[in-house]
């Protein structure tokens, strides 16, 4: 992680990245849509401090390319993955630790869980010329599927 010449540190894309792993994977734990609820078994936090993170982090990293003004990331990797203020709002990340919070998570959550779905009418009307076809999901743990994606492969879905 490098230190910016002005204060703070390069880790917005780490934290939208960690953003979205959770909130897509938040989906397959029975939270809302958009929710990251499972924050709240990461982090032990509140649906509050959730909401919050939510909107001053996440949203905000991913739309505006900022973070909620009186908030920070931190290059620290001692202490505490978020740091509520007085009056319990999250106002610094420690981008290290919720790598290390993220991953702990990852390597016990039921991967089994995952059964990515989508909406057939928000697909195009007419697939890409050089496309198969088919929906082809991505995962972290290759070996632990098939080298044959052929059309009996469970990793993808056909979109017709």
């Amino acid at each position: 992680m490098t230190a910016k010449p002005t204060g703070g540190v390069y880790g917005y894309p780490a934290v939208l990245l960690l953003c979205c792993v959770v909130d897509a994977l938040s989906n397959y734990a029975g939270h809302p849509q958009n929710s990251l609820g499972e924050l709240q078994s990461i982090l032990s936090v509140t649906s509050k401090q959730v909401k919050d993170f939510k909107n001053w982090y996440r949203n905000l990293l991913a739309h505006q390319a900022i973070i909620m003004p009186g908030t920070q990331l931190s290059p620290e990797s001692i202490g505490g993955v978020i740091e509520f203020g007085s009056t319990g709002e999250p106002t610094i990340i420690r981008v290290i630790p919720f790598y290390q919070a993220v991953k702990t998570w990852w390597n016990g959550f039921d991967k089994a869980s995952i059964k990515p779905k989508f909406q057939q009418e928000q697909a195009p009307k007419a697939a890409a010329v050089n496309t198969s076809g088919y929906f082809m999901t991505s995962h972290l743990l290759r070996d632990e599927y098939p080298t044959d994606y052929g059309p009996s492969s469970p990793v993808k879905k056909p979109l017709k």
